[in-house]
């Protein structure tokens, strides 16, 4: 029997139930929710996030969806803007490789907001967070392409709404029929180009809160009858020609193959860009052979095609914004090394001379051997010509990357300051008991602080 690309793609997504879904994955999700409430909340305070927080307080105020660490409240729509917009704020993400995309950022806030407004219960909750994972990480293979890649389309951003209106479709109860017809609707609600990643600007911050918004109301609009087109992935017109994304690796897809791609996901050691992992870690380990930074008269950092390729990576500065600093492979290198470590305040220090000097000697070159390695592999090689004539090389295949245990740490180190030990300890406790409860408020709730009670 013929099927469209949309169907291929929706039907086995759509048919999962929470009594099949095993433990590792229940945990995993659990471990996601968790890395994504504390990253958002390390960003609560920047201006990207203010913005998006006072503008959803004037013009979207009434509601029964938590703004994430408030009292404030939205429809489900706006909160998932607002609180996706949080959860990009210090690039923490999650990341998918396959798809090179992060489904946290968009997922997380919209499986929350949209079960706050239904009143679904949370092992709902829980199937529709691996729904929304799922599809982004099977349509998100057809972006690895050099169509899409060159065309400045940013993954997440295009391919979040997919997986937005899978989580949204799935808790507002959403027919087959009508959940096809969301996902279709879905390629009118996505856009974001990768500019930001060249200028340092914000509106990398907010192509996540779109694309959580336009899957929770394409579903919504999917409720109440309208109409979309069927071919929307292969159309003449659709998706794969408006976007570029790879026709073939999608119809290659074995969506029956019963792998559920949350388990796939990993959680970033640096608050960078995912294609700079490497290179940041690869700096602590010269850092280890006791290289000193100004002892460094020129290098070269050899890693995969979209490595270098990809916007913003191939940067040597100076840097004018703090996006510029994360997404280069140069300044990766050069702050881990004259910091002596991997830290969130490396990237605000984006002036640090003695880092502006080292980033500026660096090039950046693509080894094709790493290449062909990517993205099951990320290798790196960096060589540097020291002052007293001596090369050195640095060679790292992967990053390593968070563990669970580290997960809690950056939890307690967001966190622990506003609400304490305690509290955090009954947040760690409560999540990993998420289908026990009977709302995400219950949650929510313990991440607010005392003197914020009663605010508006």
């Amino acid at each position: 029997m013929f099927m469209t690309l949309a169907e291929k793609l929706v039907k086995p997504i759509y048919r999962m139930t929470y009594k099949e879904l095993p433990a590792e994955v229940i945990e995993k999700v659990k471990l996601c929710l968790l890395h994504s409430l504390a990253c958002a909340y390390a960003g609560i305070d920047e201006r990207w996030s203010k913005a998006a927080r006072e503008m959803t307080a004037t013009l979207h105020p009434a509601g029964n969806a938590s703004i994430w660490f408030s009292t404030r409240k939205s429809n489900m729509a706006d909160a998932a803007f607002v609180n996706a917009v949080y959860a990009q704020s210090i690039l923490y993400e999650d990341i998918h490789r396959d798809s090179n995309a992060h489904p946290g950022v968009v997922i997380i806030p919209t499986a929350l907001a949209v079960a706050e407004e239904t009143g679904a219960p949370m092992t709902e909750v829980v199937t529709a967070i691996v729904a929304g994972y799922e599809m982004m990480a099977r349509i998100g293979r057809g972006t690895a392409c050099p169509e899409f890649g060159s065309r400045g389309f940013r993954p997440t951003s295009i391919i979040g709404t997919f997986g937005s209106c899978m989580t949204a479709g799935r808790l507002l109860g959403l027919t087959y029929e009508q959940q096809l017809t969301a996902f279709a609707l879905s390629a009118s609600f996505t856009a974001g180009i990768n500019q930001w990643a060249i200028e340092g600007t914000d509106d990398l911050y907010f192509q996540n809160g779109t694309a959580a918004r336009g899957g929770i109301v394409a579903a919504q609009l999917a409720k109440r009858g309208v109409m979309a087109p069927a071919k929307i992935v292969e159309g003449d017109a659709g998706i794969c020609a408006a976007f570029g994304l790879s026709q073939a690796n999608l119809e290659s897809l074995d969506c029956e193959d019963g792998h559920y791609s949350i388990l796939d996901v990993l959680f970033k050691p640096a608050p960078a860009c995912a294609l700079v992992q490497t290179t940041a870690q690869a700096a602590i380990d010269a850092v280890r052979q006791g290289i000193q930074p100004a002892d460094i008269v020129s290098g070269v950092i050899y890693t995969f095609q979209l490595g270098k390729t990809y916007a913003g990576c191939d940067n040597p500065g100076p840097f004018d914004a703090l996006l510029q600093a994360r997404m280069s492979n140069h300044f990766n290198f050069a702050a881990s090394m004259v910091h002596q470590r991997i830290a969130n305040a490396n990237y605000y220090d984006f002036k640090n001379p003695e880092v502006t000097r080292l980033a500026g000697v660096l090039k950046l070159e693509v080894d094709p051997e790493y290449t062909g390695k990517f993205p099951v592999k990320q290798p790196v090689r960096v060589e540097l010509e020291l002052r007293n004539g001596e090369t050195r090389t640095i060679y790292r295949e992967e990053p390593v990357y968070l563990q669970p245990e580290d997960n809690i740490a950056k939890l307690d180190e967001h966190c622990s300051a506003d609400l304490g030990e305690l509290r955090l300890a009954r947040i760690v406790d409560m999540i990993m008991k998420l289908d026990q409860l009977k709302t995400p408020g219950e949650l929510l709730d313990l991440f607010i602080k005392e003197s914020d009670h009663g605010k508006l």
